[in-house]
């Protein structure tokens, strides 16, 4: 069963008071490896949430959880062009030839931004017309040499040659490419420099860039001799030529994992071959003469930290399957060659005009080599002219470089999922996804009551060599059908959330040999059998970087101590709601129960049937969602309006029915799609109900079944107005409630009314309401915000929308428990352009002690622990890496009792950190609270304001406020 997020009131008990389970949550914190702290990619969206704990009049320990904030990451764009970002002068190839030949200078330029960008490249020769030909071509594998014979541009002499925009991927992505310059037949004067030409890049997205960093550019130089002009190239494959004493050469890649061993081998030997702890690769010096004679070549490659030269392995194509040398002697004739450590140096007495040889060897890729290229890449070093007087040991001036050649490290990724506490080690399987049933990956709690909670605290291990987030699945197990499972922070409190955007929450980043504390909670439905027991789930981790990899733990309650409610699309119900389409006893099914057919835009009704199962009478609140989250979303411009038995998709909405004890009640659920939906079969869509007042067994009894919507054709007029909402209001007090009004067909909407009713009977006591449209999209009725007084002339275009904002007052003498169903109705008048009558409800219930969370945000573009312009709201933010975000928690008690035991907590978001962002003055605030002083406290990962033995009166408060600042 998918986890599922909590809904406000959970009715749990923890185990712990505030003070020890804070201490516990940041002293594994405080004492876990730093987390992750890469940039996030361009359109990241940083989501949070907290949450509130805190103990009612009569000592029920609540649990309340704020709106959700967002931020879009920014893209900011950064290049460079051989590792310049700038305009330069700077020679980077300096190349040698003969009338008549071509020499290619290699060249990449790299995407240092957080987005994909397209880059335009332009090669021009410097003040005379010295070529007979410039032409730009792809070097995907980097060898220094073009892919094809089609080049990307061409152009004869005195013009520039442009390459058309080259798409770039973010986050060091490269395109790399060579230049062919063509010297003419005719050249007869050698010079050095021949000719000159600077190469530029230019960002096609200016805005992205800072101006200095929009263009860089380098240059190559071209040396004409009638002499002996070498040239050489670095590549990684597989030589031409037998590997020494006519062995076979190891597989070389160009990237893959580094080697786990520090002790493999490093001199040659027959078979020689990469395995699960050893890795090698091959790499090629390919050189030649384009020059006017031949010479005496002189090259040094001196390998980068990350590899090991494998002694005895260098083989000279002149000499196939014969391995050169690595002291001053064995060589073949005609070659000098010694190895000194990882410095290999090379003489070859005489190359011949328009000869080519090469020198292939193999590397150990260290243990130690760094993730991605930076200790990988190599570049050897070459004479481009005769060196009469080199040697091996002498080797000389080598002033030209080969392009570079890189082996990409790839991360290798593992996991551990086991209790708190574990270690990485007790806690791995022994066989991947199947827990070992030791101590350190078992968790028992001892009880669970029906229809109650339990949770089980857990540790996740990055075992891998770089961050890596891991999705957390439970597998159900022999636990009771229906129950439902939560993933919290390490507080226990704060949900986690998708920060991959993949469906499925999960850790957020954890660094290499890092480890976060899980907690994950169970709720046992009603249905439970007392004394039944003991139950078992799977929680598994999946890494997000490699798939492949999962690591399990159990997690079992051993007894239930202490199913009152079936939701059924027939009077009689369908098989079993835990297997195939079935809907009797506790759900969903796996497959839909019922599958209607409707045009888009067009409503479809499903019959639901709520049996109460319970020896008392109880009411029922109705919910909808696309997954087996509740309180959950629906696809985007869907809507769901419960309605009377019998009744069409234009009835009166309900929020709720009333079952009397051991009988069912039929109720209508209308599922309409917008109007712009495209074709699709079979959309989920989960029906849940759940007692609005406690069971005979205490706790609040819920069911859940599986039902499908297949949409084939569209409408062009269609509106919604959502969400229903669930509130809470003190005598003599306001609730306010969000809705959005939406245009979800493909036609203007005209002129429309905007009404909110509350039943005859409440109006009499005196239940009034008012409607706001919420200019500033903050959720909160304030200054700028219109009252409703009349009819609104429209349009509302295609897509656009409305956001309203409906207060509801409670009269002064309503009893606590009391109810009022607020029909908020959007009536469109235009005939021309009549988008319906669309319907939201408003469920107010009057409570004595209720805690309402508030999360808000601004942007903090300096990072000095101020909200500019000092204004907090819960709209979304869109700011750069690098720029900060401060947050402002608000737990309000709205009820007419005193609350005790405040305590908010909230999670620094992924992608973020308190590291980098100075923290506001006053962190943790209070007003009207009593008792125990209220106290912040963060680690790296996490920040609260609380205390236990605190009172909170009525209208009192606490404000937990801090700043992340975005990764760059």
């Amino acid at each position: 069963m998918s986890p599922t997020l909590p809904t406000p009131r959970t009715g749990f008990r923890p185990r712990a008071s505030w003070a020890g389970a804070a201490a516990l949550t940041l002293g594994f914190l405080f004492g876990s490896s730093s987390v992750f702290a890469a940039a996030p990619p361009a359109n990241t969206v940083i989501g949070n949430q907290a949450s509130a704990s805190y103990s009612d009049a009569g000592g029920n320990t609540q649990l309340a959880t704020s709106n959700l904030v967002q931020t879009t990451v920014q893209q900011v764009g950064s290049f460079t062009l051989d590792a310049f970002g700038t305009v330069t002068t700077t020679v980077v190839n300096t190349k040698i030839g003969a009338a008549g030949s071509i020499v290619y200078a290699p060249h990449v330029l790299t995407n240092t931004g957080n987005g994909s960008d397209t880059f335009t490249l332009a090669v021009a020769e410097d003040a005379t017309t010295r070529f007979s030909k410039i032409e730009v071509y792809a070097d995907a594998n980097g060898d220094g040499l073009p892919d094809g014979t089609t080049p990307l541009c061409s152009v004869v002499p005195s013009a520039t040659c442009n390459v058309p925009a080259q798409t770039v991927p973010g986050s060091n992505g490269t395109f790399q490419f060579v230049v062919a310059y063509s010297i003419p037949g005719t050249a007869t004067t050698p010079t050095a420099p021949y000719a000159l030409a600077t190469v530029t890049a230019t960002a096609g997205t200016p805005a992205l860039y800072a101006p200095a960093n929009l263009v860089a550019a380098d240059k190559d130089q071209v040396n004409l001799t009638t002499f002996a002009a070498f040239n050489a190239t670095k590549s990684i494959g597989i030589p031409a030529v037998a590997g020494p004493g006519g062995a076979a050469w190891p597989t070389a890649t160009t990237g893959g994992p580094r080697s786990s061993s520090g002790a493999c081998a490093t001199t040659w030997s027959a078979g020689l071959a990469s395995s699960a702890t050893c890795q090698y690769t091959v790499y090629t010096l390919t050189f030649n003469n384009t020059g006017g004679g031949a010479g005496k070549f002189a090259l040094s490659d001196t390998l980068p930290s990350g590899m090991t030269y494998v002694a005895g392995s260098a083989v000279w194509s002149s000499a196939p399957g014969t391995a050169l040398g690595d002291g001053v002697d064995g060589d073949p004739t005609g070659i000098d060659f010694a190895a000194s450590g990882n410095t290999l140096n090379a003489v070859v007495a005489s190359l011949g005009q328009n000869v080519t040889q090469t020198i292939s060897f193999v590397v150990l890729v260290n243990n130690t080599a760094a993730i991605g290229t930076s200790t990988t890449t190599n570049t050897a070093k070459y004479n481009p002219t005769d060196s009469p007087a080199a040697t091996s040991t002498a080797i000389g001036t080598v002033g030209s470089s080969t392009n570079p050649a890189a082996y990409t490290v790839t991360a290798s990724y593992g996991l551990a999922v086991g209790t708190t506490p574990s270690t990485a080690a007790t806690a791995v399987d022994t066989v991947p996804g199947t827990p070992n049933g030791t101590p350190a990956d078992l968790t028992t709690q001892p009880s669970v009551v029906a229809g109650g909670s339990v949770k089980f605290g857990q540790t996740v291990f990055n075992t891998g060599n770089a961050p890596d987030t891991v999705n957390l699945t439970i597998a159900n197990g022999s636990f009771p059908a229906g129950t439902s499972f939560l993933f919290f922070a390490a507080d226990g409190v704060t949900p986690l959330l998708d920060t991959t955007g993949d469906g499925v929450p999960d850790t957020g980043p954890i660094a290499a040999g890092g480890s976060v504390a899980i907690v994950v909670q169970a709720n046992v439905p009603a249905s439970a059998v007392v004394g039944s027991g003991p139950f078992a789930a799977v929680v598994t981790g999946r890494s997000s970087g490699d798939t492949s990899k999962l690591d399990a733990t159990r997690d079992v309650v051993t007894v239930v101590i202490g199913s009152l409610v079936d939701l059924t699309n027939s009077a009689a119900g369908t098989g079993s709601g835990a297997v195939a389409g079935g809907d009797l006893g506790p759900g969903p099914s796996p497959l839909p129960t019922t599958t209607n057919t409707t045009a888009a835009g067009t409503g479809t009704i499903f019959t639901l049937f709520v049996k109460n199962n319970d020896t008392a009478a109880n009411g029922y609140s109705l919910a909808a969602s696309q997954s087996t989250s509740f309180p959950g979303t629906l696809p985007s411009g869907w809507t769901v309006k419960f309605v009377a038995a019998g009744s069409t998709c234009t009835g009166a909405a309900l929020t709720s029915v009333s079952v009397a004890a051991g009988a069912q009640q039929q109720v209508d659920a209308c599922v309409t799609p917008p109007a712009t939906q495209t074709p699709v079969t079979a959309q989920k869509i989960y029906f849940q109900v759940q007692s609005t007042a406690v069971a005979s067994t205490g706790v609040l009894v819920t069911d859940t079944k599986l039902d499908a919507v297949t949409v084939v054709a569209a409408a062009t007029l269609s509106a919604t107005l959502t969400p229903n909402n669930v509130g809470q209001v003190a005598p003599g007090g306001t609730v306010v409630y969000a809705h959005t009004l939406t245009n979800t067909g493909n036609q203007s909407c005209g002129a429309y009314t905007l009404t909110a009713t509350v039943p005859a009977a409440d109006a009499t006591l005196g239940w009034t309401t008012s409607i706001y449209l919420d200019v500033n999209g903050d959720g909160q009725i304030d200054a700028g915000d219109t009252l409703v007084t009349g009819p609104l002339a429209g349009p509302l275009a295609v897509g656009g929308a409305q956001k309203l904002l409906v207060r509801v007052f409670a009269p002064g003498g309503a009893s606590a428990g009391a109810t009022d169903l607020t029909t908020v109705t959007a009536t469109f008048t235009d005939p021309a352009a009549n988008c319906g009558t669309p319907t939201a409800t408003d469920l107010s219930t009057v409570i004595t002690g209720q805690i309402r969370v508030l999360k808000t945000q601004a942007a903090d573009l300096t990072c000095d622990g101020t909200a500019d312009g000092g204004v907090f709201a819960a709209t979304p933010l869109s700011l750069k890496p690098g720029q900060c975000i401060v947050y402002q928690v608000k737990a309000t008690n709205e009820g007419t009792s005193p609350v005790t035991n405040i305590a908010i907590n909230d999670a620094v978001p992924a992608y973020t950190s308190l590291t980098g962002a100075t923290q506001p003055a006053n962190q943790c605030v209070a007003t009207g609270v009593t008792g125990t002083a209220l106290a912040y406290a963060q680690s790296a990962t996490a920040v609260s304001c609380g205390s236990t033995g605190n009172t909170v009166s009525p209208s009192g408060s606490a404000t937990l406020t801090f700043a992340v600042r975005i990764n760059n």
